[in-house]
């Protein structure tokens, strides 16, 4: 019998769905900041604050993973509604620059793949947290 397997769960950990990226580590470190006063000082949905508890942990795991000026990071195209809002958060915080420059770097892949992020940002808060863990 054969193992009935989470659709989404299925569909959005494809290798297509992924984005490798260098980032340097100040930099990584500087958005972990910002990640960390968004998790303590801002009300989220519960799909935010898993998007935002598991980019930290990339990052982190990433930058901590490398003795290198750059850390590798594979990311999930779901992140990418989550990075362009933290960045809207800190919009004006000259402080979170490095946000912001990825934020623009990473709309290059959003605006290429359109139809399955906005597929993604319609499912319900529930599905999105159960696809955000297991990603």
């Amino acid at each position: 019998m054969n193992v009935i397997t989470d659709f989404y769960q299925f569909k959005y950990s494809r290798d297509s769905y992924y984005i490798d990226l260098f980032i340097n580590t100040k930099a990584l470190l500087n958005i972990e900041q910002a990640l960390d006063e968004m998790l303590s000082s801002f009300y989220t949905t519960k799909d935010e604050q898993c998007a935002y508890m598991r980019l930290k942990e990339l990052f982190k795991s990433s930058r901590e993973s490398t003795d290198s000026m750059y850390a590798e990071v594979r990311m999930n195209k779901c992140y990418l509604k989550y990075i362009k809002t933290l960045c809207y958060y800190f919009a004006y915080r000259v402080e979170y620059a490095p946000l912001k420059i990825l934020n623009e770097y990473l709309q290059v892949f959003m605006i290429e793949d359109m139809e399955n992020i906005s597929s993604f940002i319609n499912l319900n808060e529930d599905i999105k947290v159960r696809v955000l863990s297991n990603i």
